[in-house]
């Protein structure tokens, strides 16, 4: 990719190259938050929207259960529980929320910026594939939001305000909705909480938020730390990096990603220009796919290495 610099507008395209060096962190490839992205924007350029059990069937493949050969690189907390339960012919809905219920919709942000309820409705479906709680649902629709609203030119108070009114959409439109549970009027509540803070370091903000470690809250914290925009976006990562919170790395490089476009990552990343190209396609709401590499193939080739090779 060329490299170019600017602040205009890309419709959210960077968003996805951002997400995967976020999360690709020192390591030699990203790890599970981009995979699970990956699979929910192969199912909106194939299908338009996401579907459940699609999704399931998909991570089911890359933990490698049919195969004996696990792709997932990395072990979310809600991973076991959710083996467990497909094995066992159950519905495969965890307990244990994560950040990448959140980061999962970061593509569905891109690919509905303009459609707001379609934005909620398929961010509550990628989180219902492996989530019953809805303050998972509303925390995934809390970022697919945020990138939107990035692509809409909003930053600071008017992107968090925007994240928390779609926030408020998904926790109306998941109340009723049958398998789905708990009250998420306080992860909502902490996020209005947050507009008064947003501009102040991101050490700042995340003592203010007492968010642990990959927990929804980090969600929050994130989009308060991202909101503000930056003369130099990859500052905020750099501010970031002192805290030792991989999650918040990872979220906050989507954002930045998202504000900057496609331009070359300060850092090599795996397969950038595949992850390009998704967003690129993302951003013009082209359904294809067919010509892009298969998914399940490049994450064999990262996890295992080439055919016949060392992996």
């Amino acid at each position: 990719m060329a490299a170019r610099f600017s602040l205009v507008r890309d419709d959210g395209a960077g968003a996805l190259l951002g997400l995967a060096a976020g999360d690709q962190g020192a390591g030699a490839a990203y790890g599970h938050d981009a995979q699970l992205a990956i699979v929910v924007a192969y199912e909106l350029l194939r299908f338009g929207e996401v579907d459940t059990d699609r999704f399931r069937d998909s991570l089911v493949r890359l933990v490698g259960r049919r195969t004996g050969r696990p792709r997932l690189r990395g072990t979310p907390v809600w991973l076991h529980e959710f083996v467990e339960e497909q094995e066992t012919g159950l519905t495969g809905w965890g307990t244990v929320a994560g950040i990448d219920v959140a980061t999962r919709a970061v593509p569905i942000g891109i690919w509905h910026r303009n459609r707001p309820d379609r934005l909620v409705e398929d961010s509550a479906r990628a989180a219902r594939a492996t989530h019953r709680d809805r303050s998972s649902a509303v925390a995934a629709a809390v970022m697919a939001g945020t990138i939107a609203g990035i692509t809409h030119g909003q930053y600071g108070r008017d992107l968090a305000a925007g994240a928390l009114e779609v926030g408020h959409m998904a926790a109306r439109s998941t109340e009723h909705l049958k398998g789905m549970h708990g009250d998420p009027s306080q992860l909502l509540g902490l996020l209005e909480r947050l507009q008064v803070v947003i501009g102040e370091d991101p050490a700042s903000i995340l003592r203010r938020s007492g968010a642990e470690p990959n927990s929804l809250e980090a969600v929050i914290a994130a989009v308060a730390m991202g909101a503000p925009l930056r003369s130099e976006p990859f500052s905020l990562l750099t501010d970031v990096a002192p805290l030792r919170r991989r999650d918040l790395e990872v979220m906050c490089a989507a954002i930045v990603g998202g504000r900057v476009g496609l331009i070359r990552w300060p850092a090599s990343v795996a397969n950038d220009t595949w992850f390009a190209e998704i967003g690129r396609r993302l951003a013009a709401g082209a359904m294809m796919v067919d010509d892009l590499p298969d998914l399940f193939e490049v994450e064999e080739r990262l996890s295992h290495g080439p055919p016949g090779g060392l992996g």
